[in-house]
């Protein structure tokens, strides 16, 4: 039995694949007629666009067969497959199995009938054991093909051909309508318009404020010529672009729009525009903060972000936006804007440079959407401006005047004044100076200023200015640089001295001018006395004339200034008082005084010439004479005098020259070799040979002299000199030859030691000698001073005493113009007496000029009281001869004061002479004239006046007081002109006879 068992199994395994074919081969046709049934219903409503009613029996018959199939195909295989229905028995399986298998045949099925068999006998089971077991080998599962129902797929392919077909042509919709219609089978729908449309936007998005184009395009069998578009309850047309395709601009949308299009009672779907917000700037500040040292006000710009801002301003953007997610600043470098707050952005930047910049808005849908190009210059902080306007001093040209104009954009931190000598810039000195808070400034300055500077050194100096730039830092301007060198003493001296020649020069040329205007003064004065009445063209030559002594005046005026100036400056550092010097100023201080007295006489006359009468015309024009004659004597003696000064002053400074070029020579020749050179020496032995040029000069300008000034020089000890350094540097110059000659050779050094000892003996042998000849300069000077003195004071004692007998002549000769009583004779005789004592005059007047020309002691008022005479005795002369002896007699009166007046003076004079000379003489003095000689002198004067005194009129002057005030009767003192009373009463050469 347990073979029949297995025959048993095998048969269950038999009958489970016989249903999973069948299930599988149902699937197989389920799907291939339902597909094919469902494309069939579909192209049924697809062409009748049935009514609701029918597409509804439609679907549920649909519903119907698709149920019907799934039952018989799937449910019911697997039903017989579960055993939840009755499928095959064992015998309907063993004849589909003996079918397949021909050598089973009938046995399987015998097998089972004998099975049935209620008789079990031992036969009836051992031939069921014996047929089971044949049978066993048998596989019964393989009557069952799986690849049977392969031939089924090709009723599958069917409905996929179908609708690839379809999908291919691109009428797939047809199904996918007509699918919809039939399930939706209760909605109406109409069929098909013979077209449609299609909008070929991608999106439809519009951006707020900006046009949105629809495009749309109809597809069919017609095309439409219009189509509408329906949206705000409100139909409009679209523009035809071409043959259906249709164009509507929504203008700027402001919010979403639902429409549709309209053609031919053809109606679309509804569709909406979404509104997509714009991010854009509703208003926006920008806040400049400028540099605090512009001193600028800082300020907000509204609604701009173009500017024009000073380099390192701070710049702040203030932004309101409206539907605005992010801004960004796209420069050089993109700055991203912090937020403050919804809407409202912010950020800064500080600007050096020209700054070119986007403001660009975005949100999520729109990313850089708007973008604003903006511009800020930035203005470079320039540099410092500075002009300059240098000056020199026009008196002592010692000085610089600086000018000065600074210019910034927007000021100045500082302005300073350097100098530094110019072969070492590195001692560079600094003086701030004040400097203007604005933008543009002035400044003046001079130099040295007070400033400690060393003579003889050449210094470079320059103005320097700063602004107060604190974005790049100090910013530093100069000037041009101004060379300046502070002349040594001695070329002070030499400049002065150079002045004062080229005055003196001036000075010759102005006494000429002086005889022209003399002689056109004596022509108007003889004009006005010849004329009762000027006519046009004389009082034209009046006017010429004064104008041209007005120029003439305005002339002396500033000579006098110039040569006071000069003298001023001269030797202003030496302490040592100089007579000479002082003396000569006074004089000049009273010239300048009397000039002015001068000039107001002339502007009398220029104020009354039209007024005045004759008589008054020709007092003042003789008044006028007087003057221009005392002019022209000041003039002569200052001119003298001053070359007089000059030239000795130039003779010290020669001397001094000397001295010191001696020095530089001696202390050359203690210098080692590598110091004592050549070049050095060719040096000094230049400045000797200036030297020698120098005073050859001063010999030529002292013979142009009234009295020439001996000019000490010793000719042989010159040559001598010139000598003694010529040969020092031809020794030098064997010995820096040797030097180059790069040698061992004992005799070599020797001969070099030995050139360098022939050198400095000729150097200190010419030093040597500039010392003598320097030393005999200097003893030459002081014995000829001395010497000059002595000769001076003898000189005005001889005019001392022509001048006291002038006097008692002219009064003597006076008493006899009184005494006279109509004899004709004796008038004639006393007035040639008159006319000699005038010729006498000038030669006491000669004399006296002569030694005024060599002493300026002798003052202005001098030449005041000699015109005085001149005056008198020449008017005395004329009315005389007038035969007005009483106006005559006034006139000599006035003579004979002027005269004592004269003589008061010079005895003055004579006093400070001879008490200088004392003074001179008690300082140890070799070779001066000593107190007792100057006294001896004086009495001798006195003896010579004694003889024309009375008796009891006076006493000899006392011993040791011939430079003081005599003393009269009584033995109190008395003025000086009672010594002189009574001198003798003719002298032979006064003799009219």
């Amino acid at each position: 039995m347990n073979h029949f068992n297995t025959i048993q199994q095998k048969l269950e395994v038999f009958i489970r694949r016989f249903y999973t074919n069948e299930l599988l081969k149902g699937a197989i046709l389920f799907f291939a007629i339902g597909l094919l049934y469902l494309l069939f219903t579909l192209f049924v409503e697809t062409v009748l666009w049935l009514q609701p009613q029918f597409r509804s029996i439609l679907f549920w018959l649909f519903i119907l067969v698709e149920c019907g199939l799934l039952v018989k195909f799937i449910f019911l295989p697997l039903a017989k497959l579960f055993k939840l229905q009755k499928g095959i028995d064992y015998e309907e399986a063993s004849k589909i199995i003996g079918t397949h298998f021909p050598e089973v045949n009938d046995k399987l099925l015998n097998v089972l009938q004998l099975q049935r068999d209620k008789t079990k006998s031992e036969l009836l089971l051992a031939s069921i054991e014996q047929k089971s077991l044949e049978l066993q080998p048998v596989p019964f599962k393989l009557a069952v093909n799986f690849n049977e129902n392969l031939k089924y797929l090709k009723y599958a392919a069917i409905p996929l051909a179908i609708v690839l077909l379809v999908y291919i042509s691109g009428n797939i919709t047809w199904f996918s309508d007509s699918y919809k219609r039939v399930v939706d089978y209760k909605t109406a729908y109409e069929p098909p318009a013979p077209f449609q449309f299609f909008v070929l936007n991608d999106h439809l998005s519009a951006i707020e404020n900006k046009d949105f184009v629809l495009k749309v395009k109809t597809a069919g069998d017609v095309v439409p010529e219009n189509v509408q578009i329906e949206y705000n309850d409100e139909i409009y047309f679209l523009e035809q672009k071409g043959v259906g395709d249709f164009e509507y601009v929504f203008s700027q949308p402001k919010e979403a729009i639902t429409f549709r299009l309209l053609s031919n009672n053809v109606r679309s779907k509804y569709y909406d525009i979404n509104l997509i917000e714009t991010p854009s700037l509703v208003s926006f500040k920008m806040k400049l903060d400028y540099p605090s040292y512009t001193q600028k006000k800082d300020e907000v710009l509204q609604s701009t972000g173009n500017a024009l801002v000073p380099e390192g301003t701070k710049v702040t953007w203030e932004l309101n936006t409206k539907s605005t997610e992010a801004v960004q600043l796209f420069s050089e470098d993109t700055v991203v804007f912090r937020v403050n707050k919804k809407n409202v952005f912010e950020t800064s930047k500080q600007l050096f440079n020209d700054f070119q910049y986007t403001l660009s808005t975005s949100n999520k849908s729109l990313q850089n959407y708007e973008n604003l190009g903006f511009n800020i210059g930035v203005v470079k902080d320039e540099y410092p401006e500075i002009r300059l306007k240098v000056e020199q001093d026009t008196v002592d040209l010692q000085s610089l005047y600086f000018y000065g104009q600074v210019s910034d954009d927007y000021g100045f931190s500082k302005l300073e004044m350097v100098y530094y000598p110019s072969e070492k810039p590195s001692e560079k000195q600094v003086v701030s100076m004040l400097v203007s808070k604005t933008n543009i400034g002035e400044f003046i300055s001079a130099f040295p200023n007070n400033l400690q500077i060393e003579s003889g050194i050449l210094y470079e100096l320059f103005f320097q200015v700063a602004d107060n730039d604190r974005v790049n830092g100090v910013k530093f301007v100069k000037s041009q640089l101004v060379s300046y060198r502070k002349r040594t003493n001695a070329e002070e001296e030499h400049k002065s001295l150079q002045e004062q020649k080229e005055s003196i020069q001036d000075l010759n040329k102005s006494l000429e001018n002086f005889d022209v205007q003399e002689k056109q003064l004596e022509k108007l004065t003889k004009t006005q006395r010849e004329k009762n009445q000027l006519n046009f063209n004389d009082k034209k030559q009046l006017q010429r004339f004064l104008k041209h002594q007005k120029q003439q005046d305005e002339m002396m005026k500033n000579f006098n200034k110039k040569l006071n100036d000069n003298l001023e400056e001269f030797q202003k550092e030496n302490n040592e008082a100089d007579p000479f010097k002082e003396d000569l100023k006074e004089r000049l201080k009273e010239n300048e005084e009397q000039l002015k007295k001068d000039e107001k006489l002339l502007r009398e006359l220029e104020r009354l010439q039209e007024k005045i009468n004759k008589e008054q015309l020709i007092n003042k024009l003789e008044e006028l004479s007087k003057q221009n004659k005392n002019k022209k004597r000041s003039l002569e003696q200052m001119l003298e005098l001053t070359k007089r000064f000059y030239v000795e002053k130039k003779l010290e400074k020669l001397q001094d020259d000397l001295q010191k070029l001696a020095q530089e020579q001696e202390a050359l020749s203690e210098k080692s070799k590598e110091e004592n050179t050549k070049e050095k020496q060719d040096t000094l032995n230049k400045k000797f040979e200036n030297y020698k040029k120098e005073i050859e000069d001063l010999e030529k300008e002292s013979k142009d002299l009234k009295k020439p000034i001996d000019i000490p020089r010793d000719k042989l000890d010159e040559n001598d000199v010139q000598k003694e350094q010529q040969e020092a540097s031809e020794n030098l110059e064997k010995l820096e030859e040797n030097n180059s000659e790069e040698s061992d050779d004992k005799n070599d050094s020797k001969e070099k030691q030995n050139s360098l000892k022939k050198a400095q003996q000729n150097q200190k042998k010419a030093a040597e000698k500039m010392k003598q000849m320097s030393a005999q300069m200097q003893n030459a000077l002081q014995a000829g001073g001395q010497d000059q003195m002595k000769e001076d004071m003898e000189t005005l004692r001889q005019i001392l005493d022509n001048l006291v007998l002038f006097s008692f002549e002219e009064e003597a000769l006076m008493k006899d113009f009184k005494s006279m009583q109509g004899d004709g004779n004796k008038f004639a005789s006393n007035l040639k007496k008159q006319n000699n004592l005038r010729i006498y005059f000038e030669h006491v007047d000669d004399s006296l000029f002569a030694l005024s020309l060599r002493q300026p002691k002798l003052s202005e008022q001098v030449n005041k009281e000699i015109s005085e005479v001149y005056y008198n005795i020449d008017k005395a002369l004329e009315l005389f001869a007038d035969n007005h002896v009483f106006q005559g007699i006034s006139n000599q009166q006035f003579t004979i004061t002027a005269t004592n007046n004269l003589s008061d003076m010079l005895s003055d004079v004579l006093g400070n002479m001879e008490e200088s000379l004392s003074m001179s003489a008690g300082k140890g003095g070799q070779g001066e004239m000593q107190l007792p000689d100057i006294i001896m002198g004086q009495e001798e004067l006195n003896e010579m006046m004694k003889e024309g005194m009375k008796p009891g009129d006076g006493k000899h002057p006392k011993e040791g007081e011939g430079e003081k005030e005599g003393e009269g009767k009584d033995g109190k003192q008395g003025k000086k002109m009672e010594r002189k009373v009574n001198p003798v009463k003719r002298a032979s050469h006064l003799n009219p006879e």
